[in-house]
Order: C-alpha cells, then structure tokens, then sequence
C-alpha cells in the first residue's frame, strides 16, 4: 500500500486549528519518535514500525506518522534520526549519530555536559573506559526520559 496523501489530510486537518492542509502542517513539531517491534499504521494508511509523534503547537493536540509522512508531507526533516535510535538500541555502548544527539538534546533527555560529550565523541571508535561510562546517557535516550525542562 502506498502512502495516501489525502488519507493523511483528512486525520491532520481535524487536529488544526487551519482549514487548509497548507497552513495546518505548518504548526506541528516533533515531540518523540519510537521503533515498534510491531507494525502499526500511519494515518496514511501505511504499515509502520517508525512512529513520529507530533503535537500542534497552537492547540496542543498529538497524533503520530510515519517517517515518510513527517518529511514528505509534514515537511519536518528527521534526517538519520532512527538509524542513531536503532544503533544505540541494539548496543547502549555505541555512538549516537548528529541528529539523535540534537533530538535528545531538544526533547530534554540529556543535559548540556552530556550534549557536549556526545557531540564530541560521536565519530570516535576507541573510547576510554570513563567514556564508555557515560554511554548510560544512551538509556535515557531509548527510554525517553526526560532529565531537563525542554527548551
């Protein structure tokens, strides 16, 4: 099944406060993302695993789409977001990527210190062993839990 732009207007326009799909996706932001081990669907119609949860920011309702809908059609770039989410889920010792750290950072998962160790640890291959401490952060990120006031 392909994704079914109209399917997807029809689920976001009653959460806007915009009567047209133009305006309406324009006021929702990224809020979480999630990897189901099961399929679930988007709006659209299409099956998903990779969940993107957005909220109005003019109404505060929330919904979630898939990652194809968030950036085709939604027009928020989740860029290498999951593949980060996926690597870091399959080994809480590896590297987060660029956009996850950003993400972690905007949604209040980590702190400013650790924003700043994993941004300057993101491309290393050898960490020493107080380093691969700090990796618990990654916990955190997996498990959303926010740490901070979100900014």
């Amino acid at each position: 099944m392909e994704h079914n732009f109209e399917k997807l207007k029809d689920h976001i326009l009653p959460l806007s406060n915009a009567t047209d799909f133009h305006h309406a996706k324009n006021k929702w932001r990224l809020v979480g993302v999630e990897i189901n081990e099961d399929w679930d669907h988007c709006p659209c119609g299409k099956s998903i695993k990779e969940l993107c949860y957005i909220e109005n920011q003019i109404n505060n309702q929330k919904t979630y789409v898939g990652n194809v809908c968030i950036n085709k059609f939604i027009g928020i770039d989740t860029g290498n977001l999951f593949a980060g989410l996926k690597r870091i889920a399959k080994d809480d010792s590896a590297n987060a990527n660029e956009d996850l750290i950003i993400h972690a950072y905007k949604l209040g998962y980590i702190f400013e210190k650790e924003y700043n160790f994993l941004m300057d640890t993101k491309n290393k291959r050898k960490l020493s062993e107080k380093q691969l401490a700090w990796k618990k952060i990654n916990n955190r990120i997996t498990n959303q839990t926010v740490v901070r006031a979100k900014s």
